[in-house]
């Protein structure tokens, strides 16, 4: 049997600076408009917010909102998001961070799990595919897990699931059936 994969298949989307962006404009217009009321309650809150933002909401949904990984010719590629310090790393520098690869021969199993159910590649025609919330912390995990030597690793698929609704099932389904005919 030939090679059945002649391009990759992409989910999420690639990081960027929005999240530091995003943070840094939020927390100055509410900084600036307590700063009418009080000048030190106006620093104090954009000191707050951006710190909120930047340390604890972007860092708790990076994977749901950038969740990039491409599945290739010779492996998976994919941001590395498991500890705070790469979220963090993620945020800052954006642009400057590398994708992490994962060879299929690294690659002894997987599974799509939702936070209910966990299909494998024999029962993958069996799931469900349901609407996502636009609002990140709403939202249901949707993952593929891959099991390697010594760990496993979440790739987030609910973004796509959120942006892509009416091909999600079969996208999820394509990705079974190149991860059972690579590993």
């Amino acid at each position: 049997m030939g090679d059945r994969m002649n391009s990759t298949i992409t989910f999420g989307r690639e990081i960027n600076h929005g999240p530091l962006f995003r943070s840094i404009l939020i927390s100055a217009i509410l900084g600036i408009a307590s700063s009418f009321i009080n000048y030190k309650a106006g620093i104090t809150i954009f000191l707050v917010i951006l710190f909120v933002l930047l340390f604890i909401y972007y860092p708790s949904y990076l994977p749901l909102l950038y969740g990039y990984w491409v599945l290739e010719k010779h492996g998976i590629t994919y941001y590395d998001m498991n500890s705070y310090r790469s979220k963090l790393k993620l945020i800052f520098v954006a642009k400057q961070s590398s994708l992490q690869f994962i060879s299929y021969s690294e690659i002894h199993d997987f599974h799509v799990k939702t936070e209910n159910e966990t299909y494998t590649a024999t029962d993958i025609t069996s799931f469900k595919n349901k609407r996502q919330s636009h609002f990140v912390w709403l939202r249901k995990p949707l993952n593929l897990e891959i099991q390697l030597k010594r760990n496993k690793i979440d790739l987030d698929m609910s973004w796509d699931q959120v942006h892509d609704n009416k091909n999600i099932s079969a996208r999820i389904m394509h990705v079974a059936d190149v991860l059972e005919t690579k590993i």
